[in-house]
């Protein structure tokens, strides 16, 4: 080979060796996409949404998927969130279901609708701050807005998060330990700042590990466990069992209710039908609004709440954390071009009325009876007593109920200046529960 060619060789060479080193350079600075585990779809540029395969305990396949939705929804799709007003009254189904805006993760903010609805409805140990005389109010209003280092403008809301100087918190909370920016990698100010974390207890996004850098959670993120290709549940219990119970958001709703002092019955995410044939479906979901239990839903890229439903067709009604209105969607469809996924059902163990001291009364005339409303309840069931004997006992169905409180002003004339006890028992799903504790009055 004479010199010339040699030349031509070794210029060949050193050009594929960099072509080489180019593209090796290019995969190694190439940004992670979002996998799509065991549903045969190609990978998508959702920069909301990422799935993960997991392999558990005994070879079992999950998908956990991170959800991070905005705090200001994506342009172009304003005429599919257009509020609704108003309902059609002939065929609504809904719930009264408090609505927040977005603030430390959409997931947090719609586990703490669920849970201000709750704490309306009976069980009013969900929010015990001093604002609203201690009961959850339902927008995000009574308390002011911060500003983080983006900078971005937020609502304070102590059941999503909770925050130093903010219902009269005088230590760390939540955004003080967890938050840097929507969407930042860093580690967790308080890992960074080198102090102890606060202690949880009153704030929901806490459990559910949203924003936490030490569970994987982007600032704004939550991560959930399902079978994306199974219509089975996914059983709290087995979370546990299969070791990501404590990084799993449904499993950190429960928590939550267990340190507010609630049971939990119910607890399980799954695949919707839209997802797998045999999975959760719309049927299901109307069970759920009928026995008063708003529901969960993760989109693909966003988290948002079940509040109601249209009987006449698969409507339904929805509160998306973006504001404080009303929406709608298709069961099984889109929102905001983010398909439904799954459900994240956490149900709580019944609770009975609480009564209040009966008012309006004036001699020798009735008195109006008011108690706390129940989630799911049909009818109620009153008694008073008085010496240990049934003066009388009125049954009343929830269209005496608004707003979290039942009113009813029976016929029945008492006797001045006598002492009685009243007491209220509620039916959920065609089932009596027990009569509350006795009320007394005079």
């Amino acid at each position: 080979m004479n010199m010339s060619g040699k030349r031509a060789r070794t210029t060949l060479l050193v050009m594929m060796s960099s072509v080489l080193i180019l593209i090796l350079s290019i995969q190694a600075a190439a940004p992670a996409t979002t996998v799509y585990a065991d549903d045969g779809k190609p990978p998508a540029s959702n920069p909301y949404f990422k799935v993960e395969p997991v392999t558990a305990a005994g070879g079992k396949h999950f998908s956990k998927m991170t959800i991070s939705g905005p705090p200001q929804p994506p342009p172009g799709y304003e005429a599919e969130r257009a509020a609704i007003v108003p309902y059609s009254v002939a065929t609504e189904h809904s719930l009264n279901v408090p609505a927040y805006t977005w603030v430390y993760g959409c997931s947090a903010v719609s586990a703490a609708m669920v849970a201000g609805y709750y704490d309306n409805y009976g069980y009013g140990n969900m929010y015990a701050g001093p604002t609203n005389g201690g009961i959850m109010p339902y927008t995000d209003s009574s308390w002011p807005t911060w500003s983080d280092s983006e900078p971005h403008t937020y609502p304070n809301n102590p059941l999503i998060a909770s925050h130093n100087g903010v219902d009269g918190r005088a230590t760390k909370g939540s955004i003080d330990d967890y938050w840097v920016k929507y969407g930042s990698t860093a580690n967790d100010p308080y890992i960074t700042g080198s102090w102890t974390q606060h202690t949880w207890g009153t704030a929901v996004g806490d459990y559910m590990k949203t924003s936490q850098s030490s569970h994987g959670n982007t600032d704004g993120s939550t991560s959930f466990y399902a079978d994306l290709s199974s219509p089975d549940k996914l059983q709290c219990s087995d979370m546990v069992g299969y070791g990501f119970a404590q990084d799993d958001g449904t499993y950190g709703r429960k928590l939550f209710y267990e340190a507010r002092g609630y049971t939990v019955t119910d607890c399980f995410s799954q695949a919707t039908d839209n997802q797998v044939s045999g999975g959760f479906s719309l049927a299901d979901y109307k069970a759920q609004i009928d026995a008063g239990h708003p529901v969960f839903l993760n989109l693909a890229g966003h988290s948002i709440v079940g509040v109601g439903y249209d009987t006449a067709s698969n409507t339904i009604y929805i509160h998306d954390t973006w504001d404080t209105d009303e929406h709608s969607m298709t069961w099984g469809g889109s929102y905001s071009s983010m398909e439904l996924q799954t459900v994240s059902i956490v149900n709580l163990s019944a609770v009975t009325p609480t009564p209040l001291t009966p008012s309006g009364m004036t001699l020798d005339t009735t008195p109006t009876y008011t108690w706390t409303q129940v989630p799911g309840a049909t009818q109620y069931q009153y008694e008073t007593v008085s010496g240990g004997t049934s003066v009388y006992t009125k049954l009343v169905d929830a269209s005496a109920c608004a707003g979290g409180t039942c009113t009813d002003t029976p016929t029945d004339v008492l006797t001045a200046d006598s002492d009685y006890v009243w007491h209220v028992q509620a039916s959920v799903a065609g089932a009596w529960g027990a009569y509350s504790a006795d009320k007394s009055f005079t």
